[in-house]
Order: structure tokens, then sequence, then C-alpha cells
């Protein structure tokens, strides 16, 4: 796109933006409005489904309400031996009923007989749970309850037509005024007229519902081939897919509820369901309706946005392209104008960005002019570069050395603090201190030989290594390690002196290896210094093969270990005398009871005042360390 001109751009980016806002204004619209029309139309599915479970409930309710005033009046009628015509009646006008059953004992011979009427055309059905004494309905009783009201048996088949699935509906007859049982009235039911009626009840456009018992198995079903044969509840179910176990407790509790999931009747489609009880049954029923359907209104309402905005963005597009062109017009011949005052033989401009092309012609411009000047001023451009390059080798060298005081706040048993004083812009000096591990603290301080650039780099190779190699609790491994490398990469023959220490702080010993260095001092509370005058072997990039021996020192609370270059001895003053190293220890005994910045900093305030006037010669470093933890020796 930066070939393209800046009107092309500023409308690209403008375009941009604009279909952000818009789409985060559409996500947001359609986020809340969905879940508010989702709930709306979930409200109204729950609406119809109650509807389709209250018309299927009428059969069950009004099947006992009949078996229930039959089985009231059955004792009546057959005193007058008109119950026949009293069930051929109850058949005529409820059109829910198959057939009814009754079964009386006699009084008084003490047989148990049998009524039986049917629908014209219909066969006799009985189920063979139908009471063969009437002492069955004696463990139906449960509980402070007398009298029992009834049950409904399982579907089963008619034995006359394996085809015709029934249900039944019993209610026990009492002796009025007593809690003698006298018989039962049975009510046939088909399970067929209730799929008939569900299946003619419109749910949608591609809706539909069943009924399933308390265990899940299918009563009824579009599907005729899984009714009685599959289970809704088990793990391979057709329709949920979410918490079966949530599911199958609501249902086995006779409770209600609704969700999304599978339907596999409707080619595993993503679908909408809800389930109820049926009244006074122990059956459910359950609705379902594919999402795709249920939802329509959303997606028809979310496409519209979409496409509305999307032609919105394309007018705003083409709006912008011409207004753009119209204003930067003038832009175009200005640039048009300059690049050709500027072009350079032989050099071709392919873009079309105004904008690119006006500062390429300026460039072009201004390296014309750039030539006549350098041919001018070359030797005072070098000079500032070389400046330039000083100082930022200089600051580069100055971020490799650790600063900031205090050195390490988070471990209040060190106080340590370090200076660095270049005799030239930059210098060969080093120092640096880091933790190895939570308990060890390494420390150490060098001098390279030579000053300037050479020095410098050789310094920050030297620094590098130091830190690639503390891997180990051995300061003469450590300067081993890095004697190696330095060796092996040292084509000008540079060479390092160092003193490198690493500090246990739980214990106070320090284990060090000093390579030709200046010795430290280390400053008592007592107000006595004593030197670690141990040298362990040759400065550092001579002998690739050179191996060093360490030592050790315990320090104890307060001791201030002071190390220094060979800068801070050399020190001269107006006369030429130099600092020395009897100055350096009458100094170092004036600074008991200071911290580590108050030592460095004295130390560094004496040197400047006895060098006076006089320039500095060499490089300068001082690094303080005092020890601020009782050891268990002490102790």
């Amino acid at each position: 796109m930066s070939q393209k001109g800046i009107s092309f751009r500023l409308n690209a980016h403008i375009t941009t933006i604009a279909i952000i806002i818009i789409a985060s204004i559409v996500y947001v619209n359609y986020y809340f409005g969905s879940k508010i029309l989702i709930s709306k139309i979930e409200e109204g599915a729950i609406n119809q489904s109650n509807l389709v479970i209250s018309k299927i409930s009428r059969i069950t309710v009004g099947t006992e309400e009949i078996a229930n005033n039959v089985s009231h009046q059955a004792l009546y009628f057959n005193q007058h031996n008109d119950l026949i015509f009293l069930l051929q009646k109850v058949l005529e006008s409820n059109q829910i009923i198959e057939s009814i059953h009754v079964e009386l004992l006699d009084a008084k011979s003490g047989k148990l007989m049998k009524f039986s009427s049917n629908k014209p055309g219909q066969l006799i059905c009985l189920s063979d749970s139908l009471i063969n004494n009437l002492n069955d309905f004696q463990k139906l009783k449960s509980g402070n309850s007398s009298r029992q009201i009834g049950e409904w048996s399982n579907p089963y088949y008619c034995k006359y037509d394996t085809s015709h699935l029934i249900v039944s509906y019993k209610s026990p007859i009492y002796i009025p005024d007593s809690e003698i049982i006298a018989g039962a009235v049975t009510c046939v039911v088909s399970l067929k007229m209730m799929r008939q009626m569900l299946s003619e009840i419109k749910i949608g456009e591609k809706g539909y519902a069943f009924i399933i018992d308390r265990s899940g198995t299918f009563l009824t079903h579009p599907k005729s081939e899984w009714i009685l044969t599959k289970n809704l509840l088990e793990k391979a179910s057709p329709i949920f897919d979410g918490n079966i176990k949530t599911i199958e407790t609501a249902i086995r509790n006779g409770g209600r509820g609704a969700g999304h999931g599978i339907s596999e009747y409707l080619q595993n489609q993503k679908s909408w369901f809800y389930f109820a009880p049926l009244e006074n049954s122990v059956w459910s029923v359950i609705i379902v309706i594919p999402e795709k359907e249920l939802f329509r209104e959303i997606d028809v309402i979310f496409k519209i946005i979409l496409w509305g905005s999307i032609l919105g963005i394309l007018i705003l597009f083409f709006v912008n392209m011409f207004v753009f062109k119209r204003l930067l017009e003038p832009l175009a011949r200005v640039t048009d104008a300059i690049q050709r005052f500027s072009s350079v033989p032989g050099k071709e401009r392919k873009s079309k960005n105004e904008i690119k092309m006006l500062a390429e012609s300026l460039e072009d411009w201004q390296a014309k002019y750039g030539v006549l000047i350098n041919e001018r001023n070359k030797t005072a451009s070098e000079k500032v570069k070389f400046e330039k390059d000083i100082k930022m080798a200089r600051e580069i060298q100055q971020n490799i050395f650790p600063s900031g005081y205090p050195a390490f706040p988070e471990y209040p048993e060190i106080d340590l603090y370090a200076a660095i004083k270049p005799a030239e812009s930059i210098g060969g000096d080093l120092y640096d201190y880091f933790f190895i591990d939570r308990q060890h603290l390494l420390i150490a301080i060098g001098d390279v030989s030579g000053k300037g650039i050479p020095a410098s780099l050789f310094m920050a190779i030297a620094s590098t290594l130091i830190k690639n190699k503390a891997k180990v609790l051995s300061s003469k491994e450590i300067i081993t390690r890095v004697n190696r490398e330095l060796s092996d990469r040292n084509a000008n023959q540079y060479f390092l002196t160092l003193f490198l220490g690493v500090l246990d702080l739980t214990t106070g010993i320090m284990d060090y290896c000093n390579a030709a260095h200046n010795f430290p001092y280390i400053l008592h509370p007592d107000g006595s210094i004593h030197a670690l005058s141990k040298s362990h072997g040759l400065p550092l990039g001579i002998y690739a093969n050179k191996t060093y021996r360490s030592s050790s020192v315990q320090l104890s609370f307060g001791d201030v270990i002071i190390f220094y270059t060979d800068g801070v001895i050399n020190s001269r003053d107006s006369s030429g005398i130099h600092y020395g190293i009897e100055k350096l220890e009458n100094n170092i005994l004036s600074l008991i009871d200071l911290n580590a910045q108050e030592v460095v900093s004295n130390l560094l305030t004496n040197i400047s005042i006895y060098e006076g006037e006089n320039r500095q010669s060499d490089d300068i470093t001082l690094m303080a360390l005092k020890f601020l933890r009782e050891t268990k020796n002490q102790a």
C-alpha cells in the first residue's frame, strides 16, 4: 500500500478505522440484542411447549377422572344390572378411552366377576398386570394414606395385535364408607392416539414432540422404531449434548428444563429442547425445535445489519476517495514540479505516493547540496563524527558497568559501591559485581594494558566472559576459563590484571584469585587494616593454558574491602610525585564508620585534591564492599 497515492492511503486508513468502529458497534448491539431476543424466543417456545403439554395432559387427567368416576358408581350400577350400560355410555362420550374393564368380587359367592366394554372395531386388550385378586391393591398403599386412588401401567403391546401399543390406568373400587376393596376399574388408552395428537400439533416447520417415561424410554416418537427400544438418557443420546446427569435427574424427578443439543432425528441439527412432566403421570413430554428455525429472526436482523454496514463502508470509501483527490491535487502538482527539478539521471521513481515522492526528491536535492558542503568541510565533519563515536562508545562502556546505590537493596547484609574515572573519553579499567546464586556474590576489578578504544573493547570482551563463565563458585576456575578465552582471541597482545572474589553471604568467607592486580585492603571496625597480599598468577590473556590458585578470607561484621586500580597510586601532583601506597593506606585509616559510597567518594575527592590542576594520566577505579552480617564464627 506504500506505493499507492496519499489520497488512497488516507482513505484506506479512515475506512479501516470506520470498519473497526462499525464492527464494534454491530458486535455490541448483536451481542446484547441477541441475548434479549433469545430470551424472548425461548420464552415464546416454552409457552408453545406448555400448550402442547396441556393438550396431552388432558388425556392423562381425563382418563384418571373417568376411571375414578366409574369406580365410584360401579357397585351401584352392578346392583341394578346396568354396569355394562354404564361402561358403554362412558365409552360413547369419551374419545380418549378405547376400552373399560371392571373386576368385582361377589360378596355372596366370593367369585371375581369381570365386565368389559370396548369401542366398535377395537380389540379387547388387557394388561398382564390387571389384578388377579383384590389383595394386589393392598401393596399399593403407603404412608398414612388408607385409600389408593390408582396407578398407570407401563406401556405394552396388545397380545391380539402386536403393533398396537397401549397403556392403562387402574383405579380401585371401595365398598362405600369402608376401606375394603371390592374390585378395580381399568381404562385402556392407545399410545398411537397420543402420538397422532402430537404429530397434528404444529411446532414450527420442523419441530416435533415425544413422550418418555421417567427412565427415559420413548413411549411416542415420530420415528416409530424408537418406541420402547431406545432410551433418551443412554450415553449415546439422540438429543442432549450437555450434562446428561443434570437432565436425567430433572426428568426422573418430574422437573422442567430447557437447553441445546443435537437431534439425531433431524440429521444431527443443533436444536433447542424443552421438557416438562405430564400432569398426574410418570411421563414427560419433550419438545424439540431446530435452532436454525428458532433463531431465524436474529439471523435475518444480523444479516441486514451486516450488509447495511458493508454498503455504508463502500459508500464512505468512494466518497472519501473523491474528496481526497480534489483536496490533495495541489500537493500532487507541487510534488511533480520538485521531482522534475531534483531528478537524478538514470534514476526512475515508480511510486505513486506523493509524500514518498516528495521525500525522495528532497533527499536527492539535499544529496546534491551535501556533496558541495562535504567537499568544503570534510575534515570538520569527520572530526565531529569521531567525537560522536567516542561519546557513544563511552556511553556504551558506562552501561557495561553496574550502577545505582544501594547496589542490592534486597540484601541488607552488604553495602557495595563503585566508581570509575577514565583518563580519556573511554578507558580500559573494569569492575563488576553480581550474584551467581542467592547466596554467592561475585566481585571483580581489573585493568587492561593500554588506553583508548582498543583497550575498552578488550575490557568489554573480558567483562562479558566473566559473566558467561561464572557458572561455578570457584574464583580460580572462573579466572582460568576467562584467561583461556581471552588468550585465544587476543590478536593485539593485550593483557588484563584481575582480582576476582566469590563471597558467601551466610559464612562471610570470600574465595578470591588475584591475577597480578593491586592488593585490596580490608578496613576493620577497630581501625586496623591489612592487605590481601597474595598473588595467584600472571595477568590474563598471555598464556592460554595457565592455571591459577586461590585463597580465602573470613569477613567479620563491619569489615570494608577497598578495591582499586593502579591509576589510584599512579596519580601525580603538580611536582610529578605519585600518590603511592602509603598515602592510600593513611587515607583508608580515616574512613572508619563510613558506608561504601562515602568511602569511595572520600578517596576520589582526596585523589582529585592531590592531583590539583595536573592532568590525569591513567584510569582510576575504586570499589568498596562493607560486610554487615553476623556470621556463625562471630556468634
